[in-house]
């Protein structure tokens, strides 16, 4: 689904700049004609509407390798051929998580796909809410958003997929025990060039975290601040790095990867545009190349 979300931008149907959308892999702009045609026919397009619950006409938002996404009001159409992301769809339909696309229903068009209708190939259909609808539509990630999701995914670590609920809170716990040992920070005299992983560790055990919130704060620390420079185990270095945004970039991230491991979808191809900006909160979209355990309700549609 990254193909086809990296296409939506902010559009207004009034505005009279051009809509840009994704198709193949370049974002191009497209015409109102384009972004009213729909491949199948009016009979099945009537059958996919009731049985998905989908109000108004179709508006195209964007095509990848696996298929096309249209929207319909608040909610969108994926029509696809990609059986991985169907299975791991139907396994977090109708459930929730605020940084997870919301999946409403997963369906086969058919049960053998005549040959002769559109998109023959495409024989799975997904229906989900618009990301971040209110304003028009999802943002790809910023700057900043990118460099934390492009540093998760060169390194895919186990605590991503089991990360801890209240991390928020261990943030907090180690923030407050550097406001009141201040003077253990100021004597550690780490050189310019000196790797302070190990210390770091000791420190958060001194503060009473340890085991899984330990690792989770060792982890979004390495790949925020990183563990080198002698001004981040400062006081004031500490308080930078637990406030900074890009701690709160990891534990949304880390927080929907835990989400759809705990529902038997192990997520491997985290990216820039597999993750939308919803308003500053990021949105783990498009499920497809995932590891999935069992599979969920895929009914045919009738």
């Amino acid at each position: 689904m990254s193909e086809l979300h990296k296409s939506w931008r902010k559009f207004v149907a009034e505005s009279r700049v051009k809509p840009k959308r994704v198709v193949g892999n370049k974002l191009i702009e497209v015409t109102i004609e384009q972004l009213r045609d729909f491949p199948l026919d009016e009979q099945e397009l009537s059958r996919i509407k009731k049985w998905g619950e989908l109000d108004g006409d179709p508006s195209f938002l964007g095509s990848g390798t696996m298929g096309s996404a249209y929207q319909f009001a608040s909610k969108v159409l994926k029509i696809t051929r990609d059986t991985n992301e169907a299975r791991a769809a139907s396994l977090i339909a109708g459930k929730f998580h605020p940084n997870v696309y919301r999946v409403h229903k997963v369906g086969k068009r058919y049960d053998d796909i005549p040959e002769n209708v559109g998109m023959p190939k495409h024989n799975f259909l997904i229906v989900y809410d618009l990301v971040a609808e209110e304003v028009g539509g999802p943002d790809l990630p910023n700057q900043e958003q990118q460099i934390v999701i492009k540093n998760m995914f060169a390194n895919l670590k186990d605590i991503y997929y089991n990360w801890p609920d209240n991390f928020n809170d261990i943030k907090q716990v180690f923030l407050m025990w550097s406001q009141k040992n201040q003077d253990v920070l100021n004597s550690l005299n780490i050189s310019k060039f000196e790797k302070y992983d190990k210390k770091l560790s000791d420190l958060i055990s001194s503060a009473g975290i340890e085991g899984q919130s330990k690792e989770a704060l060792l982890t979004a620390w390495g790949s925020t601040a990183g563990f080198y420079g002698p001004g981040n185990l400062t006081p004031e270095g500490v308080e930078r790095a637990i406030k900074s945004p890009l701690m709160t970039y990891i534990n949304e991230v880390s927080s929907g990867l835990t989400f759809l491991k705990q529902n038997g979808v192990r997520f491997v191809d985290l990216k820039t545009t597999n993750v939308m900006n919803d308003d500053g909160r990021l949105v783990i979209i498009d499920v497809g190349k995932s590891n999935t355990e069992g599979v969920g309700d895929i009914t045919t549609v009738s």
